[in-house]
């Protein structure tokens, strides 16, 4: 049993790996050479884009086996299985926390940092900031950078982060200014 959680918890930690390692290299780096690259960048180009679900079900259908193969050739089937099934929740936590820091306002420390975090790579830097939940591996590969106040382009604003009249809520004025085109070339 003991084996089984930690085998668990090890898929985990590797999803928050093989996540760095895709949106950095398959997403950034292929420059849109390939599919997975074209669809990150139509996401960095519209926010509110998510591939089909389609394709994240496919992803799953091979990421997973495959994790849960790795699992078992290291350590055994039932770790194996554990480890396998760790990733695919990790997998699956990872897309909801992704999908949620696009389309929903922050509920908590976490939340907020999480935002922070990954809409500054959106917005400030794409080169900084690769991890979605978890900034280790942007700290051990030197891509992390500590965020103040990320500026969003008025063109680029999430719906969550505007009030009814249109203007930045208040309760985000310490995580986010807008920025209108003109300033944002200045």
């Amino acid at each position: 049993m003991v084996i089984a959680l930690l085998a668990l918890l090890a898929g985990a930690a590797a999803w928050t790996f093989a996540e760095y390692m895709l949106h950095r290299f398959a997403g950034h780096a292929a420059r849109g050479r390939i599919h997975f690259s074209r669809e990150h960048l139509r996401h960095h180009g519209t926010p509110g884009y998510f591939s089909p679900a389609w394709q994240k079900a496919l992803s799953a259908l091979v990421m997973i086996p495959v994790a849960g193969s790795v699992g078992w050739l290291v350590v055994g089937f039932a770790a194996g299985v554990a480890f396998g099934a760790g990733f695919g929740l990790a997998y699956l936590g990872y897309e909801w926390v992704h999908w949620r820091i696009h389309v929903a306002p922050p509920r908590g420390p976490f939340s907020r940092w999480a935002r922070k975090h990954h809409l500054y790579h959106h917005f400030g830097d794409p080169e900084a900031n690769h991890g979605v939940v978890t900034g280790v591996w942007d700290r051990v590969f030197g891509t992390y950078v500590p965020v103040g106040q990320v500026v969003v382009p008025r063109r680029r604003v999430l719906p969550w982060m505007l009030d009814e009249s249109g203007t930045l809520r208040p309760e985000l004025a310490a995580d986010y200014r807008v920025a209108d085109a003109r300033m944002a070339r200045a």
